[in-house]
């Protein structure tokens, strides 16, 4: 059998060391080895670089600034955000042992400082953007927050205030201008930086639920909730949420239409991460009008893809809705409590379990 090269991916993890009873900001190298029929032949894990951070990660982004430089932005349960920069080596075959923290530093057991304190409360989410630089939050006490990246000082006064009324849970940009949040108040919010954080520039209808979902397994509305959302890179007036009961939806941010959702069958449970599938897009290229597909995991311990009408019987859509969705992958004995997908055609996912695994999946080349 003959074995190409290692191939090393980088990650960045918020996760709990159990020596050190420490949670952890880690930068890990993914080392793996492919046979010459495309098959996995040896994957292993190095630890690089590792942070004390201000409690347990909520929020965890990062971004490419060109030439090596990379930036990482994590948000915190004390509603403090950090952020980190990263020099990557880029010449082909560099060993990525030569990760460097731009300005010096130590990778050895460090407290990661915190940058700005925002959120009277956990940051629920965070979203960055590579163009303007800049990071958004939300937090559970409903405030929306929009910072550059070279922001130093005290903290800049927030796009939305905090409120009493309601609590944010997800945030995405949808462009240089515009954001779209889910909180406590149900379905999905635009938000025009143009306009102030006074209200809405647009708010998804109100009879379309709490979700963009129907009401499953006896449900009420006060049970559900929208838990994670995704813009479309490449068509940013569509957007996916993850919600309730395993459920994920596709909306159109112009809310003419209502959403195409489904649901996983059985007892699926809460939907924690979702993203939209650059693999699906690359087998689907050409069709330029075809309903992208979404990747999703849940609590139960499902990591799942859910595209408009499949031909394939593999494919399950029920009477929930009209998207079908098929499990790539079952944890049996941990819930999925995120994940990621390579950008560029979507081979390679990464998931991290709610008991500290992190799970590799390459799928065979488009």
């Amino acid at each position: 059998m003959i074995a190409f090269p290692l191939a090393h991916k980088l990650l960045v993890l918020g996760n709990w060391n159990e020596d050190d009873e420490q949670n952890q900001l880690s930068v890990v190298d993914l080392q793996v080895r492919q046979a010459a029929e495309g098959a996995v032949e040896l994957a292993s894990v190095e630890s690089l670089a590792a942070w004390v951070t201000p409690g347990s990660t909520t929020g965890l982004a990062a971004a490419d600034l060109g030439g090596g430089s990379c930036v990482v932005v994590s948000g915190h349960e004390s509603g403090q955000l950090c952020s980190l920069r990263l020099t990557v080596p880029t010449a082909p075959g560099a060993d990525p042992s030569q990760v460097e923290l731009a300005g010096g530093g130590d990778f050895a057991g460090a407290h990661l400082m915190p940058w700005l304190a925002l959120h009277a409360g956990p940051i629920a989410d965070l979203a960055l953007n590579a163009d303007t630089r800049e990071v958004a939050t939300v937090g559970r006490d409903g405030a929306v927050h929009i910072v550059p990246l070279d922001h130093s000082g005290p903290p800049p006064r927030a796009f939305v205030p905090a409120r009493a009324s309601a609590s944010m849970r997800a945030v995405a940009w949808a462009s240089q201008q515009a954001l779209v949040t889910a909180g406590t108040t149900g379905g999905l919010e635009v938000w025009d930086r143009r306009q102030g954080g006074a209200a809405p520039a647009l708010r998804s209808p109100l009879e379309w639920g709490a979700t963009g979902c129907p009401l499953l397994r006896g449900l009420t509305e006060a049970d559900c909730q929208i838990n994670c959302i995704a813009v479309h890179p490449s068509r940013p007036h569509l957007a996916a949420s993850g919600a309730s009961a395993g459920c994920v939806a596709v909306w159109d941010l112009r809310f003419a239409a209502a959403p195409a959702h489904a649901s996983l069958p059985g007892d699926a449970g809460e939907v924690w991460e979702v993203r939209f599938d650059p693999y699906a897009d690359s087998l689907a290229a050409g069709d330029a009008g075809a309903q992208p597909a979404l990747l999703f995991c849940t609590d139960s311990g499902v990591l799942a893809t859910a595209r408009a009408a499949p031909s394939s019987k593999e494919y399950s859509t029920g009477s929930t809705g009209v998207l079908g969705t098929r499990a790539l992958y079952e944890e049996a004995a941990s819930g999925i409590a995120t994940f990621d997908v390579e950008a560029a055609g979507g081979q390679d996912l990464f998931a991290g379990t709610e008991q500290e695994c992190l799970v590799y999946i390459r799928r065979p080349a488009c």
